[in-house]
């Protein structure tokens, strides 16, 4: 049995959805000047005269590239009145688990995958759930980050659903696009068209301040994936006090 890895994670960089200028390379020319006024070294007796180390500067924020939120994210408070965990305080035998993709290329721009579609997708592909495993939705979005397209297009889950893989036992979930819920504007569009109803705010972010779990957002290569049959290991960096972690996601898919 051969095992193959898929990379399930985008290029940390700039972020044109957020705040803050990316990756900025202080270069090995600096190394050098550090070095001499620090410690008297000759930047000249360097292997590349003149150049000793490089580092990077990262100035971004814990949801920049491929990241797993927490609940502290969600809102500052669970229902039961705790507090809820940061992302240094999520399990890491939460972040490990068998995977199921579940493809929702096929819904119209801002449309909520029902209950009843989520599970005839679980029939579609002779899956049942089981508590532990780690759940990824496919847009398809990933191909289009950097475009005006990114954060509006394809659907995501409705509350009912994925309310429904949590009772099945799952805690961690992910998707392709920008957000776990529906684009944005999909739902602000309720919100307003409804009186400004708070149900249809942030729905399936909200319900983790009832039922606790996690999701991973701007996930990349769900396309290379088979529907089952396949590990996911997805660790965030652990920040103290972090609403969220980028996280460096893998699959491990064991093949013939």
């Amino acid at each position: 049995m051969a095992r193959r890895i898929v990379d399930l994670s985008m290029t940390v960089d700039t972020d044109p959805t957020l705040d803050g200028k990316g990756v900025t390379l202080v270069p090995h020319s600096e190394g050098a000047k550090w070095n001499k006024d620090n410690y008297d070294i000759d930047p000249q007796d360097w292997p590349t005269p003149g150049e000793a180390y490089a580092i990077c500067n990262l100035e971004i924020t814990d949801h920049t590239g491929t990241h797993m939120d927490a609940p502290w994210h969600f809102g500052p408070q669970m229902a039961d009145g705790s507090r809820p965990k940061t992302i240094e305080e999520w399990p890491l035998e939460r972040c490990i688990g068998d995977g199921v993709v579940i493809d929702i290329q096929d819904c119209a721009d801002g449309e909520e995958v029902s209950l009843d579609k989520l599970q005839q997708k679980f029939r579609d592909i002779d899956y049942t759930l089981k508590p532990g495993d780690i759940v990824l939705s496919m847009t398809g979005n990933d191909k289009y980050f950097g475009t005006d397209a990114y954060m509006n297009r394809g659907g995501g889950m409705s509350r009912e659903a994925l309310e429904w893989m949590l009772d099945q036992g799952v805690t961690t979930v992910g998707t392709d696009a920008w957000s776990y819920d529906r684009p944005y504007a999909a739902w602000a569009a309720d919100y307003h068209e409804h009186g400004h109803d708070p149900k249809f705010l942030w729905p399936c972010h909200l319900l983790g301040l009832e039922k606790e779990y996690v999701h991973m957002e701007k996930m990349a290569n769900l396309d290379q994936l088979p529907p089952h049959g396949f590990q996911v290991i997805a660790m965030p960096l652990k920040i103290a006090g972090g609403t969220a972690g980028p996280v460096r996601a893998i699959a491990l898919v064991e093949e013939d």
